[in-house]
């Protein structure tokens, strides 16, 4: 397994993006979140979730559906629980995407609009529906996938993590993987300028995970805007 990640503040001031990772028993669990909230909250709440989420791992890890939304749900009810304690918490909430595997199988869960892209064979082979309105135009026909990157509506959130009575997590199924395929973790600020086929493209050229996300930063960095978003990243490639 060899894995790699970044977190920018990109144009903005503060960076409310978090990644974390956590390793035990030959499992690993990858976590990506993109906070949302006032008052500087939305780096305190995605924090918040990738700790739990790879705190709760750690307990009792496991390359499960079941375990994976397990590790989401108890993340749901710390945030709950600080948005209850702290007035000026109240609307923190954030982004997840997490991935669990050991190298022989994995499985995913997501809620909000930071992706996760399976690659096998040098190809995309699933990607992870954003849960915003903007994707939901998409799928009703009203706009192009590509032009969600630009829809107004692109960071307005059908789900997210914020409390535990309106969580919904989308896991995947548990897949086998073999040697050479990856998977990309994502921020909205990163998807955002690099797009599919660069993410085929730059794998297709790289020896490893590093050189991967170099060179797709290199794309995002040509491509991103003045005072574009916080953007994060995690490349693993099974090895």
């Amino acid at each position: 397994m060899r894995a790699v990640s970044i977190t920018n503040r990109g144009g903005r001031q503060n960076n409310e993006d978090s990644v974390r990772s956590a390793h035990s028993e030959n499992v690993w669990c990858f976590v990506l979140c993109d906070g949302l909230g006032g008052h500087q909250c939305g780096e305190i709440a995605s924090a918040l979730v990738a700790e739990t989420i790879c705190g709760e791992f750690e307990k009792a890890p496991a390359v499960t559906a079941e375990a994976l939304k397990n590790y989401i749900d108890t993340s749901a009810y710390c945030l709950e629980k600080a948005r209850f304690e702290d007035i000026e918490k109240y609307d923190m909430s954030s982004t997840v995407a997490a991935l669990l595997t050991d190298g022989e199988k994995a499985v995913w869960a997501h809620a909000g609009d930071s992706r996760i892209y399976y690659i096998s064979g040098g190809k995309i082979s699933q990607i992870t529906d954003d849960h915003s309105i903007a994707f939901w135009e998409y799928k009703n026909g009203l706009i192009t996938y590509d032009e969600i990157r630009k829809s107004p509506n692109q960071n307005k959130l059908l789900r997210c993590v914020s409390d535990t009575d309106r969580l919904e997590t989308e896991a995947s199924e548990e897949i086998t993987v073999k040697k050479g395929d990856a998977f990309l973790l994502c921020s909205d600020g990163f998807w955002e300028f690099v797009y599919e086929s660069d993410i085929e493209e730059t794998l297709e050229k790289s020896a490893s995970p590093k050189e991967w996300l170099e060179k797709m930063l290199v794309i995002l960095h040509k491509n991103e805007t003045e005072n574009n978003d916080n953007y994060s990243a995690v490349a693993v490639i099974i090895s």
